[in-house]
């Protein structure tokens, strides 16, 4: 089974190599950063409403190849958990965001992974190469004065300890979710994200724990499958809150972080923009389809 490792920042996964648009070259290239700035809002809400996207992968992070085609390959993200398919979360991505070979990483001492919003990847000489988004994990193979050292698809490199440091403390890994989320407020939606440029509900739910090593499927469908279920009297900040179609009842849709005193964090729809709302608003509370536990 052959491998390969993102080699950019944030590498997007299509529903098919024929989805992107002219304005998704950014996206193509690699740099989501200049992509998610770029598009308008209809730009933005059109990737939701055409089907364009399937997720999307962090630097480092390992796929699994099915096949090539041309420039694209058919791929799985293993980290990420998906109902579908036993392999990771299933799309298409450029082969030239992917490193040129199956990367083998030496023995580690531990695993790094970014806590800040953005860390910046170091060469060897300590030039700056890429910009790396929160939640993205490298082993690590020594230290250097203030620096981490790290092996990546790019070669060793060095990112500043205080990048691996969370800048938010709470009383545990639930209060220290809800603090981490609440930097993205005002950020918009991003369909398939889970990059700190654009987040989608399940994507934004997804990366929050990522960044404290709890490892929980992609979307909210299968997020609410797993878990610890949790009665009204037993929720407390960190735990997330599904809704489902059909009063509840059908295919779960969205998923938020609850916060406290009736509240949520999330990233909303396409067109919106990550916000704090009540779980008694009407759609809401019309759709309420359970709590689930995974930090601990």
């Amino acid at each position: 089974m052959e491998t390969r490792r993102v080699k950019v920042p944030v590498a997007t996964i299509w529903k098919s190599k024929n989805s992107p648009r002219s304005v998704d070259q950014s996206a193509v290239d690699g740099d989501v950063k200049k992509w998610v700035a770029q598009m308008t809002d209809q730009q933005s809400v059109d990737l939701s409403e055409n089907d364009l996207l399937e997720t999307q992968a962090l630097f480092n992070d390992e796929l699994i190849i099915d096949h090539f085609d041309g420039d694209w390959a058919k791929v799985y993200v293993a980290s990420q958990k998906d109902d579908s398919d036993s392999r990771g979360y299933p799309g298409w991505v450029p082969i030239k965001l992917l490193s040129d070979q199956q990367v083998a990483y030496p023995p580690i001492t531990a695993t790094v992974r970014i806590a800040v919003k953005n860390a910046i990847l170091y060469d060897t000489t300590k030039n700056p190469i890429l910009e790396l988004s929160l939640g993205t994990v490298l082993p690590q193979i020594g230290s250097d004065d203030k620096f981490i050292e790290v092996v990546t698809p790019l070669g060793k490199g060095y990112i500043d300890e205080a990048a691996a440091v969370l800048p938010f403390a709470g009383a545990n890994a639930g209060e220290t979710m809800v603090e981490m989320g609440r930097q993205f407020l005002g950020m918009r939606y991003l369909w398939a994200g889970i990059s700190s440029y654009g987040f989608d509900c399940s994507g934004f739910a997804y990366t929050l724990h990522r960044v404290l090593g709890f490892d929980i499927p992609r979307d909210a469908d299968d997020q609410r499958d797993g878990g610890l279920p949790l009665s009204p009297e037993e929720i407390l900040p960190g735990d997330l809150v599904f809704f489902a179609y059909d009063h509840g009842t059908g295919y779960v849709h969205h998923v938020g972080m609850y916060i406290g005193d009736g509240k949520m964090i999330e990233s909303r729809t396409p067109g919106a923009k990550i916000d704090i709302a009540s779980l008694t608003e009407p759609k809401f509370a019309s759709e309420f389809a359970g709590f689930r536990r995974y930090w601990r």
